[in-house]
C-alpha cells in the first residue's frame, strides 16, 4: 500500500473512533442539564443523585473526546499537509472560532459542573451545566461548518497556486450542505445520548 492509502486508513480509524465521544457527550450534556433543572426546581434528592451519576459518565466521554480530537488535529497536518496548506485560509479561522467561542466556554465551566456541586450555589451549578451544553452545541456548529465546507465548498476561490481565499464568510459558514449536516449531527447526538441513558438505566434496574 502507498502512503496515501495508509494515511486514509489511519485517519479513518482516528475520526471513526473520535466521533463516538463528542456524539455521546453532546447528548449527555443536554440530559445532565435537564436533570439539573429538575433538581433546582423540585429540590428532590433523586435528581441530585441522577445528576451526579451521569456527570461521571459525561466526564469520561468529554476527556476521551478531547484526547482523540487532539490526535485527529495533528493527523490533519501530518497526513494531509498539502490539503491543509491549500485550505488553511478557510478552515484555520473556523477551527479558531470553535476553540475561542465553544471549547473555551465548555472547558471553562466543565470544572464547576463536575466539582462545584455542593461547593457553589445550585443556581451557579445549573448555569455551569447550561454553559457546557451551549458550548458543546456551539462547537458542533463550527466543526460542522468546516466539515460541510469541505464537502460542498462555497464562498472561497483558489488562486493560480491552488490556495483558497475567502470572498464571502457567510457562504463559507453556511455552505449548501451545512443545515442538513448540523441537524443530522445534533439529532444523532441526542438519540445516542437517549439510547445510552436508556441502556445504562435498564442495566442498573
Amino acid at each position: 500500500m502507498d502512503a496515501a492509502t495508509l494515511s486514509r486508513l489511519q485517519f479513518a480509524f482516528t475520526v471513526g473512533y473520535h466521533i463516538l465521544w463528542p456524539t455521546l457527550t453532546i447528548g449527555l450534556s443536554a440530559f445532565v442539564t435537564w436533570i439539573s433543572i429538575l433538581w433546582w426546581w423540585t429540590e428532590r434528592s433523586v435528581y441530585r443523585e441522577l445528576m451526579r451519576f451521569w456527570m461521571r459518565l459525561f466526564a469520561l466521554g468529554f476527556g476521551m473526546g478531547v484526547i482523540t480530537g487532539v490526535v485527529m488535529s495533528y493527523e490533519i497536518g501530518t497526513n494531509w499537509a498539502g490539503f491543509s496548506k491549500a485550505v488553511g485560509n478557510v478552515l484555520g479561522p473556523l477551527f479558531m472560532y470553535e476553540a475561542a467561542t465553544a471549547f473555551f466556554l465548555e472547558s471553562g465551566f466543565v470544572g464547576i459542573m463536575l466539582y462545584g456541586e455542593g461547593r457553589v450555589s445550585r443556581g451557579l451549578h445549573l448555569f455551569a451545566c447550561i454553559m457546557v451544553t451551549a458550548g458543546s452545541l456551539a462547537s458542533t456548529f463550527w466543526i460542522l461548518a468546516a466539515n460541510s465546507w469541505m464537502q460542498t465548498p462555497a464562498g472561497a476561490v483558489a488562486d493560480a497556486n491552488g490556495i483558497f481565499h475567502v470572498v464571502d464568510w457567510w457562504q463559507v459558514v453556511f455552505s449548501p450542505s451545512f443545515p442538513y449536516r448540523l441537524m443530522h449531527m445534533v439529532c444523532a447526538s441526542f438519540i445516542t445520548g437517549a439510547f445510552v441513558v436508556g441502556g445504562v438505566s435498564a442495566f442498573q434496574l
